[in-house]
């Protein structure tokens, strides 16, 4: 928006050095982009927000400064001199008349008559005024349209009276494939969503957006019919859109201009062409309005205290009264401690306590609040939080993405898994969103497989993913859903696997988990896999649970597709339980800078023995400078007896200050075979 120096001082006095009005203007809001110099005059190129209209006028930047210089607001001259009657004895209701078809997008029309117009060359103030902002001179009457539009950011059209086919103007929708050409020059196809000012036969002009050509004002009109008029901000919008047609009086009704302003800008308007010419204005105006639409803004109240907590500086309860009367509100009542505040019309945007409080912390100055020391407190991190972060990092640097599903799915689906988890019915949404997703989910399982489903029948051949979400159990005299945090996880590939790799893969997911959770020693002792012989959804045989004390906190197995070839295996923890029985307490030691030994044992047991039950015996052991436990394979087959396994682990040691020697492991190995001999008959495989 480009804001004239000299046409600011037709409006309130300024004798402030350029650069400072321009600094005053972008501290209040009004951010100064550029300074351009036109002769004596300066020109502002200024930033003006969506909401705020009223300073797309000159007048609305100079109430601005006229309350940040603490001076008054020149009067607007508005006065003229009016006829009743033409020559023919004809007043404006027998001249002409006004019907809105359509008051929702035209909330207010008026429309005033001038006779004996002179539509010549505009006169040497008018033209440097609108030099200055960049627009060039038409005419008097169409000069003058324009700097009423830049003035008081009202926009005005003028018609040629005798060009108008009838006497009246319609406000109504365009029809469908009508024709209207533009004052531009430009033909356009108009639609019914176009709002149209019409006379007996055609379009005349787009609302809000261009007049016709047809009947534009030129060097023949003697009669002029000028429009001041609202209109809805958004049907404007788009049909300039639409069209391509822009125009400065679209743009500003798109941003909402003010509804009180209608009359205002006619009347300025027929002042200054009476000023510059002989014309004569009929009395009277013809105006159609919608009910209710000038009804006062509602009352806003603000509070000294609440402006000095939000400013940071306690702002005198004179000094606030000073500047929202300045800016145009109504002070209706209240005391100092808190008052009540009509906003002016071309102020929409304030509806609210904190909207006021704005606009006296913007005019008293926001540079002037002093500099303060502000209170920090430290917040302690969440425990849970950074422990389920940790464990997300952990499954995506397994390869696996992040998934998000619903947390509301099928009663049908996946029954026999959520049962699992949680007898009983499910919870019910009582409006679901979807008629196929009304009940709240048990497990993750059932959202993910259906994620993975989906990848591989559009030609994904490998696909991992995770989540980490809320489920909703049922509990015994608890009447809502209580809220469990669980982590789930897929793995799912078209050329499958051997069902023990596949098995172990995603197995050693959970024990990942587990060994980030850092379990407490009872914790770690109560925590158990074993194989799951009821039915859980998932493929028989195929699954393992993981037992806490009397709870059931993890599920792992495969997990067949309709229509999907390879293997699915998955698995699904209870996070939040496990969470709640972790001890992360960081111990940090050197590590050893010598070198470590690893024993691979192939051992055979009775089958009924499992891998649990060795490797809590090998922990149990306590063999000196032992440093970890792998599970490497398991066979049976012709070269093992029926009914007995072999079973093939890795046994590594290192010892913190030395190399150790193969006698020191010969004889830990030898230790570690008699207590497993003794525990489970079990006997190395030759």
């Amino acid at each position: 928006m480009k804001v004239s120096l000299d046409w600011l001082r037709e409006h309130v006095d300024i004798d402030q050095p350029v650069e400072d009005v321009a600094h005053r203007l972008t501290m209040c809001g009004l951010n100064c982009e550029a300074i351009e110099v036109h002769g004596d005059d300066h020109v502002f190129e200024l930033e003006v927000t969506s909401n705020r209209p009223d300073h797309l006028g000159h007048r609305g930047v100079a109430r601005e400064l006229a309350c940040l210089l603490n001076r008054p607001l020149k009067p607007l001259q508005t006065d003229y001199p009016e006829i009743e009657k033409d020559s023919t004895g004809k007043g404006l209701s027998e001249i002409t008349s006004i019907e809105v078809d359509d008051d929702d997008r035209c909330g207010r029309y008026t429309a005033r008559v001038a006779l004996d117009v002179d539509v010549s060359e505009s006169p040497q103030w008018l033209r440097k005024r609108l030099e200055s902002i960049g627009l060039r001179s038409i005419n008097l009457v169409v000069d003058l349209t324009n700097y009423v539009l830049m003035d008081l950011g009202q926009p005005l059209h003028a018609f040629d009276l005798d060009r108008l086919d009838g006497e009246e103007l319609i406000i109504r929708r365009a029809s469908y494939g009508e024709n209207f050409a533009a004052i531009d020059g430009t033909q356009h196809t108009l639609d019914t969503d176009d709002l149209v000012i019409a006379d007996a036969s055609r379009a005349v002009a787009v609302a809000g957006v261009m007049g016709g050509a047809e009947t534009e004002v030129g060097s023949t009109t003697r009669r002029i019919l000028l429009e001041s008029a609202w209109f809805d901000p958004v049907p404007v919008r788009s049909t300039s859109r639409r069209l391509g047609l822009a125009s400065d009086s679209s743009y500003r009704f798109e941003r909402r201009v003010d509804i009180d302003a209608a009359d205002t800008a006619s009347r300025r308007f027929f002042h200054l062409l009476c000023r510059e010419t002989d014309c004569k204005v009929l009395s009277g105006c013809w105006e159609a309005m919608r009910d209710g639409f000038l009804d006062p803004p509602a009352e806003v109240p603000i509070r000294l205290d609440r402006t000095e907590l939000i400013l940071g500086e306690a702002v005198p309860a004179a000094e606030l009264n000073r500047v929202l009367s300045a800016l145009g509100f109504h002070h209706t009542g209240g005391d100092d401690a808190r008052s009540l505040w009509v906003p002016p019309t071309w102020r929409a945007d304030c509806t609210r306590e904190i909207d006021l409080i704005e606009e006296v912390g913007r005019i008293h100055g926001l540079d002037r609040v002093p500099d303060r020391q502000m209170a920090v407190r430290v917040v302690p991190e969440d425990r849970d939080a950074g422990l389920v972060e940790r464990v997300k990092a952990l499954l995506e640097g397994t390869g696996h993405h992040e998934s998000l599903t619903f947390s509301f799915g099928s009663e049908g689906d996946h029954r026999e898994l959520e049962e699992w988890w949680c007898l009983g019915d499910p919870w019910v949404v009582r409006n679901p969103v979807r008629t196929n997703e009304g009940v709240l989910r048990r497990s993750l399982l059932p959202g993910l497989l259906s994620c993975v489903r989906g990848n591989r029948l559009h030609g994904v051949e490998s696909v991992r993913l995770f989540e980490v979400a809320r489920v909703f159990h049922r509990r015994d005299g608890v009447d809502r859903p209580v809220e469990k945090i669980h982590l789930a996880w897929v793995h799912s590939n078209a050329d499958g696997s051997r069902p023990s790799e596949a098995y172990r893969q995603v197995r050693g997911i959970a024990d990942a988990v587990l060994e980030l959770l850092r379990l407490g020693t009872e914790s770690r002792s109560a925590s158990t896999w074993n194989p799951v012989s009821t039915s859980c959804g998932l493929a028989g045989g195929s699954c393992a649970a993981l037992d806490f004390f009397s709870e059931r906190l993890g599920l792992v197995g495969a997990a067949p597709l309709d229509g999907v070839t390879g293997e699915t295996w998955c698995g699904e923890l209870d996070l939040g339980t496990l969470i709640g029985h972790s001890e992360v307490k960081h111990r940090y030691r050197e590590f050893s800078r010598h070198p470590g030994v690893r024993r691979d044992l192939n051992i055979v047991v009775e089958e009924s023995v499992l891998w649990r039950d060795i490797a809590c015996e090998v922990d149990a052991a306590e063999m000196g400078n032992y440093e970890g436990l792998t599970f490497l394979d398991v066979y049976r087959g012709k070269q093992v007896t029926q009914g007995q396994k072999s079973v093939t682990f890795s046994v590594a040691f290192r010892a913190p200050d030395r190399s150790l020697t193969h006698e020191e492991v010969d004889e830990a190995i030898e230790d570690l075979m008699q207590r497993l001999s003794g525990r489970f008959q079990a006997r190395l495989r030759t």
